[in-house]
């Protein structure tokens, strides 16, 4: 089947990361102007994120109030199989640039990447939305 592929993605929240996921989901479905799938909001963060350089990358996962945002609470959504690859990358290049101690891991990647896409600027939010249907593809 040639089509686009997606999986399932768990995200383990607090209420507090709950709240903020849902609130970045509402305002980016509000910029689109369309109903959109909760995957588009995490891919849309991802992508965020991804333009960052690295040190800028490595102040943000070392927030330390990102640890209010993670949680026990799982939510899970559907998204492309490339935000697997995107994300290794991210984390492969923070690990090489020798800036933090631990590699983070992928669940506080998302973390940060929702708390950056909250801070975002509504139209870097529309710009990384409309870059959704290419960002993905497979060459």
């Amino acid at each position: 089947m040639a089509g686009n592929r997606s999986r399932t993605y768990r995200l383990n929240l607090s209420s507090e990361g709950t709240d903020l996921f849902l609130t970045c989901h509402y305002r980016l479905a509000r910029i689109a102007k369309r109903f959109i799938p909760y995957g588009a909001t995490l891919s849309v963060a991802l992508l965020l994120i991804s333009t960052m350089d690295t040190d800028e990358l490595v102040a943000e996962l070392s927030m330390p109030w990102l640890k209010q945002l993670a949680g026990n609470d799982e939510h899970y959504v559907g998204a492309s199989t490339q935000l697997t690859p995107l994300a290794v990358a991210l984390l492969g290049r923070i690990e090489h640039s020798g800036q933090i101690d631990a590699r983070p891991t992928i669940g506080r990647l998302h973390v940060a990447a929702i708390a950056v896409m909250s801070a975002s600027e509504d139209r870097a939010l529309a710009r990384a939305y409309r870059q959704l249907p290419t960002a993905f593809q497979r060459n």
